[in-house]
């Protein structure tokens, strides 16, 4: 199942103001604002380009926090996170009269006090009748590829974790990783078995789903009414802590794509990589890497080395055939057969300099990825810090090693270095005595780290294990 293809089509829905449709825009549809909040706008970066937009009726998409000049005879289509905020700007707008009319979508189902609050403002506002349609939309998480999605939550694992936090924000972070699961279910329209270890915030997450779950479905005109419910149709939803396989998130990687998230911050499947010019000067240049780059998908599970052994073969490929369209298009070739026969190679090699383009600019992409990763992984060290921490995870823990790695001033950031204790510690079947851990904790403060993340798993490993 295409995650990624459900919620494009759940968008155009909405952008065709959630009228069914199987087609692109029509010579009669009406041209159309999109107006877009941070967290929706990066809902649909990922998704659609500007040009996808524009198949849409999309002409023009702005933020809802700028300054907005009125376009009177143009309908607009709002797309919003269900903030008090939000709705409080989305009745501002329709009664300043921005637009011809307004389509409000929430990525999320609109709570109950903001939407009689929606109704008040409206109706003191003396706007409804510009307002035309409000949707719950169940768009509240990011689809980067076709069978994986993030919930775009970067504080949960502390809200969820901190032995400080209150209840109700305990609550109020697992309610949000609920409603951006439903979220997922109803784009892909299906209610899948659940299941979680016990204890933790996975059970928490679990019953509050199982539970929105079966309050939904009660209802006659649910949201799964049409789909089927048979068992051999259910998927299996499995949540588990993160701490569960915490050493996943801090292990220094050699494969292509999480070396690229990881170094280059890859975010939205999007990056920015800084560039050599002339004259010592750098520029930067941005990137996408997705689904629809050919060398991406067949190479990002490989490991560096051979994704630039295979940076290197597609080059050389590509002068190879450039050399033999040249070759084809030289006139008088001893190969040509008249005019019509050099004719032919002509339109041959006409016809062929889009896609030799196309893949040469890939390969220019991925070389200038390929060199910057290859800068950082020898200013870094990243393979040393690779090989160890694998091993570690393998084959067991040398503690003389990791004092080495932690103690080369050459070799990793602090923050590199911290990974790496966290790590070990981690690693270690029983918890390692205690003149160790002093030691490496001095050898972190001596080269500038962190040491709470350190501390924190400490505490946790220790507790575990005396469980």
């Amino acid at each position: 199942m295409d995650l990624r293809q459900k919620q494009i089509d759940a968008m155009a829905k909405m952008f065709n103001l959630n009228i069914e449709t199987t087609k692109g825009i029509s010579d009669d549809e009406d041209f159309k604002v999109l107006v877009l909040d941070k967290n929706t706008r990066d809902i649909i970066s990922p998704l659609l380009k500007v040009n996808d937009l524009r198949k849409h009726g999309i002409t023009l998409h702005l933020m809802v926090d700028s300054e907005r000049q009125p376009i009177p005879d143009v309908p607009s289509v709002y797309f919003l996170e269900p903030t008090h905020e939000n709705v409080k700007k989305a009745v501002r707008d329709a009664a300043a009269g921005l637009y011809d009319a307004f389509h409000f979508n929430f990525s999320s189902p609109l709570p109950r006090g903001l939407l009689e609050l929606f109704a008040a403002e409206a109706v003191k506002a003396d706007c409804l009748p510009k307002i035309s349609k409000v949707f719950d939309q169940y768009l509240n998480f990011i689809a980067l590829e076709k069978g994986m999605f993030s919930l775009s939550q970067p504080k949960s694992y502390v809200q969820l974790n901190d032995p400080t936090a209150k209840d109700t924000d305990v609550e109020g972070a697992v309610s949000s990783v609920v409603d951006g699961l439903i979220s997922v279910l109803v784009t892909m329209g299906v209610v899948p078995y659940i299941r979680c270890p016990r204890g933790g915030a996975a059970e928490m997450v679990a019953s509050q789903l199982d539970k929105r779950l079966r309050d939904h479905l009660v209802t006659r005109n649910n949201l799964f009414t049409e789909i089927g419910t048979s068992s051999f149709q259910r998927p299996l939803l499995v949540l588990f802590d993160r701490n569960f396989e915490l050493a996943v998130t801090l292990q220094h990687q050699w494969t292509y794509q999480p070396l690229v998230h990881d170094v280059m911050g890859l975010n939205l499947n999007r990056i920015t990589v800084q560039t050599e010019g002339t004259a010592g000067t750098t520029t930067s240049k941005s990137y996408d890497l997705e689904a629809s780059d050919p060398f991406w998908v067949a190479n990002c599970s490989n490991q560096f080395p051979k994704v630039a052994e295979e940076v290197e073969n597609g080059l050389q490929k590509y002068k190879v055939d450039i050399a033999e369209v040249n070759r084809k298009t030289e006139l008088g070739h001893e190969e040509t057969d008249g005019l019509l026969s050099n004719t032919k190679n002509l339109v041959s090699a006409v016809n062929s300099l889009p896609a030799l383009t196309e893949r040469k600019r890939i390969i220019d992409k991925h070389t200038n990825i390929a060199t910057s990763l290859l800068t950082q992984i020898k200013s870094r060290g990243l393979d040393a810090f690779y090989q160890v921490e694998e091993d570690m995870m393998t084959s067991g823990c040398d503690k003389a090693t990791l004092m080495e790695l932690l103690k080369d001033p050459t070799k990793g950031t602090p923050t590199d270095k911290a990974r790496l204790a966290i790590v070990y510690l981690l690693a270690s079947e029983t918890p390692p005595p205690q003149p160790d851990l002093e030691e490496i904790e001095a050898a972190l403060r001596q080269q500038g780290s962190e040491v709470a993340a350190f501390t924190y798993v400490k505490r946790m490993r220790s507790l575990n294990l005396t469980q």
